[in-house]
């Protein structure tokens, strides 16, 4: 039986390599490289060749494909109405006036996309009313087709070009008509506006069927008892404020339940005239209060603003374009991952009814005005870094204990671990620069950033470039360049170092899925998966480089494997290492250069044996169960030596493990789990179990480092090992049992 860890069950929100995976193909990918669920129905023309340049949809510096436009809109709307209104007259090969609409055109065939670019070079984003498409059916005296101005036809195309101008930022466009002047803004206050719209006021209008805003009560041109109430005012208007202002100036944050709006509302007055609340819509008030005074009332008084939370991580450890091309859209409902080719979207958390209102007292806001760098700040108050599955930012929009607002008021937005909403997000969280990560820089570094700077790697070396190629592709030369195909997903060529590294980590960590890996942008661009209909992450539009390699081949096996989170396999061996030696020794209880206690190391840490990787521990990675180390320490002498191999254990599942690790080796082996010894062994050919207590990682929030010791002999030749680990019912920890994860580093978290 799988195990589900709780960063599975606490599931709220849901990848690209060069990317935003949209509907239609919201991705960016490269030139050459880098970037699963449901079946479909095959498309017409599904298989149209990868390379064939008319079969692409054309995207401006390839930030997404049809950039700026809005690809789901086309498919749903735009292409249907085009081939109904135009296909007869502009039939392909090649229509009138340069304009051509091939009636079989479908989502993931060649037609599909040679329409889209025929109709976009058709439209002027600058001046959506200009565009020779609009001029031809509303103004051109010789075209068959006419129609005015304000047919549903002609609005559709000045909408969707005028929303391209929007996305693009650069249109000059057309003036937009006035708007009028904006309510004044709430105060700075830890009441919640927007729960004052949504519950309050309509307890004042209708308590007992009449409430308590009628013009012969609060509602009166002068209020009654020096309180003023207007009836049912419009949302976010100036007589909601004052509502909002007068409710609030009747309210005890020191002492909630002794509030005069509460001891009022619930008792009768005004000579048993007065109507009162139901004991339900008095816990709702009490509730609205009690939540105000747990923001606190600032540091001038009551009804001043709450200091800004001192737990906010800083917007710079998020990718900002990632999260405005790729998250934004979920949260404000243009994009619903779980219908990927349906165009459905979603209500999203950016309405005015939820986070999308000036909420005040710390809480999420997010608002479609805004740009990006903003909602990030808000967004990024809401994230543990140290627990990421514990982030309210998850926990809230799944109804789980843990949300400051529990039970949310918005109820339960997402449906779990398979919800691919919450999957992005929650692999957003884990690309973010944190301390704890389930994703492993040392597998990163030998094993992932080779591909991207490996010209095999793409097309079996036919094309001469790799995936980090600083012209065409993803390569830039320095942390903070853009890419060169425009693309989200910057690298830095060659990159050698720490800092370096972790830079191109940190990049490619945005466009994978943690949990469904097979829907990680990394793996589906370059694989060219993207385009396959069947796969339920897929677009349906090829890859602009082509196939680079293929699904099976070692490099996207590398890539899912890394996306996961490095695991036991099948049969619960663990085979990924950090490794450090070797070191001159006559017997296993010989001290080394290493503290074998203390020592907690990572990639590229010293490890005092200068004769191994320039005296730093690194990552082996045998890809089987035998773990043979005289692969990286090739023995030059006869006389004994002593190797260290560490991993970090992180017990994913909901309860502590009491796990057996066995050892199966020809050599002298001694096993520290954390500080503690518990196996010794002068020979471990027949095995040997050591004890080890992995606890939940949501109780003490740790990864377990696990460090092995081998003595090889000098009449030994081999130097190897294998290590299982068991359940203390002798049951395989596997990757499909799902409890254990694998760092090689101490910075491990869920």
């Amino acid at each position: 039986m799988r195990i589900l860890s709780p960063f599975l069950l606490v599931s709220c929100f849901a990848c690209s390599a060069s990317v935003s995976l949209q509907p239609d193909g919201g991705a960016a990918p490269d030139a050459a490289g880098a970037a699963g669920a449901g079946p479909a129905q095959p498309m017409p023309d599904a298989a149209a060749p990868a390379d064939d340049p008319s079969c692409r949809i054309n995207s401006a510096e390839e930030r997404a494909p049809g950039w700026p436009y809005d690809l789901p809109r086309f498919r749903t709307a735009v292409l249907p109405m085009v081939v109904a209104t135009c296909a007869s007259c502009h039939a392909p090969p090649s229509g009138p006036s340069g304009f051509t609409v091939w009636p079989d055109a479908a989502p993931g065939n060649c037609s599909y996309a040679k329409t889209f670019n025929s109709l976009k070079a058709k439209l002027d984003i600058d001046n959506p009313r200009n565009s020779a498409a609009i001029v031809a059916i509303t103004a051109s005296p010789s075209h068959p087709l006419k129609l005015n101005a304000g047919d549903d036809k002609v609005r559709l195309l000045i909408d969707w070009a005028t929303d391209a101008k929007t996305r693009s930022g650069t249109g000059a466009g057309i003036p937009t008509p006035p708007t009028p002047p904006a309510p004044p803004p709430p105060p700075a206050s830890p009441f919640d506006l927007s729960t004052f719209e949504r519950t309050i006021q309509p307890i004042l209008d209708g308590a007992e069927g009449r409430g308590c805003t009628t013009s012969s009560c609060h509602g009166a041109p002068a209020g009654t008892g020096g309180v003023t109430f207007k009836r049912q005012p419009a949302p976010a208007s100036a007589e909601m404020l004052a509502n909002f202002n007068a409710a609030t100036g009747l309210c005890n944050l020191q002492q909630p339940e002794q509030s005069l709006l509460l001891l009022r509302a619930s008792a009768r007055h005004a000579s048993g005239g007065s109507a009162i609340v139901t004991p339900a819509e008095a816990l709702q008030i009490r509730t609205w209060i009690q939540q105000a005074a747990m923001n606190g009332p600032g540091p001038t008084g009551p009804g001043a603003p709450p200091p800004p939370p001192s737990n906010c991580p800083p917007p710079d450890r998020f990718n900002l374009p990632v999260f405005r091309d790729e998250i934004q859209p979920i949260l404000f409902g243009r994009l619903d991952l779980n219908a990927r080719n349906s165009g459905r979207t979603s209500t999203g958390c950016a309405s005015s009814a939820c986070h999308g209102a000036d909420r005040t007292g710390g809480a999420l806001v997010l608002k479609q005005t805004a740009d990006a760098a903003a909602n990030l700040q808000s967004f990024a108050c809401f994230v543990s870094l140290q627990n990421p599955t514990q982030s309210e930012l998850l926990l809230c929009p799944l109804n789980q204990p843990g949300c400051r607002r529990f039970p949310h008021p918005g109820q339960e937005v997402f449906g779990g671990p398979d919800d691919l909403n919450y999957q992005r997000v929650l692999s957003f969280l884990y690309a973010a620069k944190t301390v704890a990560t389930p994703i492993d820089f040392a597998f990163y570094v030998r094993r992932i950033d080779t591909i991207f700077n490996d010209v095999n790697a793409v097309q079996g070396g036919a094309q001469n470039r790799t995936c980090a190629n600083t012209t065409s592709c993803h390569g830039v030369t320095q942390a903070g360049q853009p890419a060169p195909n425009g693309s989200n997903l910057a690298l830095i060529v060659n990159a050698t170092g720490r800092d370096r590294l972790a830079f191109n980590f940190s990049s490619a960590s945005s466009f994978i899925n943690f949990i469904s890996p097979e829907g990680s942008s990394l793996f589906l661009y370059p694989t060219d998966q993207v385009a396959n209909l069947a796969n339920p992450f897929a677009t349906g539009l090829h890859h602009p480089g082509g196939l680079d390699f293929a699904p099976d081949s070692a490099q996207a096996q590398a890539i899912l494997a890394w996306s996961h989170g490095l695991r036991p396999d099948g049969q619960g061996l663990l085979s990924n290492w950090l490794v450090a030696g070797d070191y001159p020794a006559a017997a296993i209880t010989d001290p080394t250069a290493i503290d074998e206690l203390n020592v907690t190391p990572a990639i590229f840490d010293p490890d005092g044996a200068s004769q191994f990787n320039g005296g730093q521990w690194d990552g082996f990675f045998p890809g089987q169960a035998r773990v043979d180390l005289n692969q990286p320490f090739p023995r030059a002498q006869t006389s004994g030596r002593v190797v260290y191999a560490v991993a970090y254990l992180i017990n994913a599942s909901s309860a502590d493990v009491q796990a057996q690790l066995t050892i199966v080796s020809p050599n002298a082996v001694r096993l520290y789990v954390d500080k503690t010894p518990v196996l010794q062994a002068n020979d471990a050919r027949q095995g040997a179990t050591g004890l080890a207590l992995l606890p939940a990682f949501q109780t003490q929030r740790k990864a377990t480092r696990v460090l092995l010791k081998l003595f090889q002999r000098p009449t030994d030749t081999e130097l190897s090992f294998v290590m299982r680990a068991e359940d203390q019912f002798g049951n395989p920890l596997t990757d499909a049992t799902g409890e254990l994860l694998v760092k090689l580093s101490p910075d491990g978290g869920i």
